[in-house]
């Protein structure tokens, strides 16, 4: 025997329906907009650079964003860095750069011990001017200084990207 469908059961079918896919369709955005960038993932940047030389890979195919930095040591970090190159992401502020740091525990770990920060940094190049995270190993207790060639007021700047 049959069963006839009732309007109230088919709105009930309908409804449960709609809300499948309601839950479905936020929980694909709440994904998307968690997206891993794997800051701090150890990469290569395919060059031999010493401490005050800055140099990025900007088609690492380990880091999502393809771009690969070792930063250059400011002069102002009294300790040595051996921090390795990492996967970094273009930024706006500092809480965009949650990333990978070092385990402790792992002597041959060298991803950044101190975390990141939101910075400029490179004044050439195509990364010029553009805001990336940057590991705080290489940056001075006092901070990142605004590089002064990034300053559209000053209009002495050749970077394309400001």
């Amino acid at each position: 025997m049959m069963r006839k469908s009732t309007p109230t059961s088919t709105a009930r079918h309908l409804f449960s329906a709609l809300a499948l896919v309601g839950t479905l369709s936020s929980l694909v955005f709440v994904l998307a907009a968690c997206e891993d960038k794997a800051i701090g993932r150890k990469c290569d940047v395919q060059a031999d650079a010493g401490l005050s030389q800055a140099v990025f890979n900007g088609q690492a195919l380990e880091c999502p964003t393809r771009i690969c930095v070792k930063p250059a040591r400011d002069n102002a970090v009294a300790t040595a860095v051996d921090t390795a190159p990492f996967c970094t992401a273009e930024c706006s502020k500092d809480s965009d750069c949650d990333g990978e740091t070092r385990d402790s525990a792992n002597s041959g770990d060298k991803r950044c011990k101190g975390g990141f920060v939101c910075g400029v940094g490179f004044e050439v190049g195509p990364l010029c001017c553009k805001k990336i995270c940057l590991c705080k190993d290489f940056i001075p207790k006092a901070g990142l200084t605004a590089a002064a060639s990034c300053d559209k007021s000053k209009g002495v700047s050749t970077c394309p990207n400001l």
